[in-house]
């Protein structure tokens, strides 16, 4: 009796031992819109702030998640716009040898990386120039674009291919003490990330979007992304998928509703803290600018084939505080890099730590109309270009109105915070001058009363399809909203220009704004089938053939806060 006891009782222990190598653990780290945010970025806490994010506290949290699960599977990915956002992509497009944004995937092992809107903002030479840092470095990792084509001529065209660095997808073999698992790995820039790069992408095209028209094709998007999940499902022969998607809200859940054997989706570009369960697809998304980290558990069942989420009901990101130790090596490679960027952006004379505005209240950032933190800003430009215009003794008239989207504002700034002069940059750090320096040069130009109202009501509107176009305007240009009226005749009105009637003007407009605005004039022709066929022009009302160029926006926006560290 004791030996048949004894017998069962291994035959138990058998048995699970048996059940216990069919699971194998399975862990998903994942970043996106880190936008160069190498330093953290400041949050309110209390009355005070706290710093977050950071590619040193990352670095160190990564490691630990690594070391805690060595023996089992770890997959790290990242959803796009991991470039563009403060002063340190100076680097990647400058002589220097170093690449942050890169050299921080490397270094923390990631396998899935896609490309985002905002990879092109320096346009396609910029990108490519980043492409062939990324080609020669001997631990590159391949960027994975499921949906990206180019024309015969395009230079971006020798680094898209099967066995190039841009793919269309990509197999790995992860093995672990539980087992190993075979992985297939897609990537895809959504139809909104395709619309607002439409203006720098040139020759560089994507399934899903059509650039002539400026519309969005999702049932191209999801023929598309089938079709190649089933040859990884059958011809490759892998375990699970995973999509890494610059996109994501409605975009991403359109998505995972209609692709069929798709696992785990891992969304971007909204900014937004997102989860949810679509078809059976696990979607996530962090947030932005690093402060938080996704983390994902699973376990996959090989004999049975399925991909069971272990973590469903508990938290989805880490959120990345400054209680997390910074690991040495990265602190010291970024205060060093904060340095040279502010030299490559040709403002070595200053220092990029001086601290030159402490808010009085919040300005948070948001697509609300009017929005207080855009009112700040442009407000400022407006008043420092015609003080710019009054010193220079200049007869050029002053500029009336200030315009820009919320688009392109990029952070809020928040009570009792010191901000530095890198950090002000943060706030309007979007688009890159024809030397590949970042920040885009503010324009002058003239438009009619009637032209002026045609932006406002094309923006207020536009908003409610693509949050990047909600409008910032200087506050001496207001409006009032019918949200029952219709759109162009009048949903909008009472509009004012320092107090009087637009209507009554029988003047040009003065406007500034910023050259990467003008660039998308052509992609709001587009978007309308060419109704809105807006043209900049001269005082004399001929159409503008050499912009008048003035400081950048962050120029503007330090010298403003500079003069004036408490006003706000």
């Amino acid at each position: 009796m004791k030996n048949l006891k004894i017998l069962a009782l291994l035959t138990v222990i058998i048995t699970l031992n048996l059940w216990a190598s069919d699971e194998i653990p399975i862990t998903v780290f994942h970043t996106n819109d880190l936008h160069s945010h190498l330093d953290g970025l400041k949050v309110p806490s209390g009355d005070s702030y706290e710093k977050r994010g950071g590619f040193a506290r990352l670095t160190t949290l990564i490691a630990k998640i690594k070391n805690d699960k060595k023996d089992e599977i770890t997959i790290g990915v990242d959803a796009g716009d991991f470039f563009a956002g403060t002063i340190f992509s100076a680097i990647a497009l400058s002589n220097e040898k170093d690449f942050p944004e890169y050299q921080y995937f490397i270094e923390n092992q990631y396998d899935l990386l896609t490309l985002g809107n905002h990879e092109f903002d320096p346009k396609n030479d910029g990108l490519e120039y980043m492409l062939n840092k990324m080609e020669n470095n001997p631990r590159k990792i391949p960027l994975i674009a499921s949906n990206i084509y180019t024309t015969d001529l395009s230079p971006l065209k020798k680094y898209i291919g099967n066995d190039k660095l841009i793919r269309p997808y990509l197999v790995k073999e992860f093995k672990s003490s539980k087992g190993n698992l075979r992985v297939g790995f897609l990537g895809v820039l959504g139809p909104d990330g395709c619309l607002v790069s439409r203006s720098t992408r040139g020759d560089v095209h994507f399934v899903g979007f059509d650039d002539h028209d400026s519309k969005q094709q999702l049932g191209k998007l999801v023929d598309h992304l089938n079709k190649m999940i089933q040859t990884l499902r059958q011809k490759e022969k892998v375990d699970i998928v995973i999509l890494s998607m610059h996109g994501g809200g409605k975009e991403s859940h359109e998505l995972a509703a209609k692709l069929k054997g798709l696992d785990i989706l891992v969304a971007g570009h909204t900014h937004n803290q997102e989860f949810a369960i679509v078809n059976g697809v696990v979607i996530n998304q962090t947030g932005s600018y690093g402060e938080n980290l996704g983390y994902l558990e699973f376990v996959f069942d090989s004999k049975a084939k399925k991909l069971r989420f272990l973590n469903a009901e508990g938290n989805h990101v880490i959120t990345v505080t400054d209680k997390i130790q910074e690991n040495l090596q990265w602190k010291t490679r970024v205060d060093h890099w904060r340095t040279k960027a502010f030299k490559l952006m040709g403002q070595g004379k200053t220092d990029p730590n001086e601290i030159v505005f402490i808010p009085k209240k919040s300005y948070v950032r948001s697509f609300a109309i009017p929005n207080p933190m855009g009112e700040l800003i442009t407000n400022a430009f407006r008043t420092e270009l015609n003080e710019d215009i009054k010193q220079a003794g200049n007869i050029e008239d002053p500029v009336d109105a200030y315009f820009t989207s919320m688009g392109l504002v990029r952070t809020s700034f928040y009570k009792n915070t010191p901000y530095t002069r890198a950090e002000i940059f943060e706030a309007v750090s979007i688009g890159y001058d024809s030397n590949k320096q970042p920040g885009v040069d503010v324009v002058t130009f003239y438009l009619t009363p009637k032209e002026v109202k045609t932006i406002i009501n094309f923006m207020e509107i536009y908003t409610y399809v693509s949050t990047s176009f909600s409008p910032a305007i200087s506050s001496n240009l207001s409006f009032k909203i019918r949200k029952w009226g219709i759109p162009f005749v009048n949903r909008i009105y009472d509009i004012e220009l320092d107090g009087k009637a637009l209507s009554g003007y029988e003047r040009p407009i003065k406007i500034a704004t910023n050259k990467f605005v003008v660039l998308n004039i052509e992609t709001v022709k587009k978007i309308t089938r060419g109704w809105i066929d807006l043209q900049p022009k001269t005082k004399a009302g001929e159409p503008v053939l050499n912009y008048p160029v003035h400081p950048k926006e962050y120029q503007l926006l330090i010298e403003h806060f500079r003069k004036n560290p408490r006003l706000y």
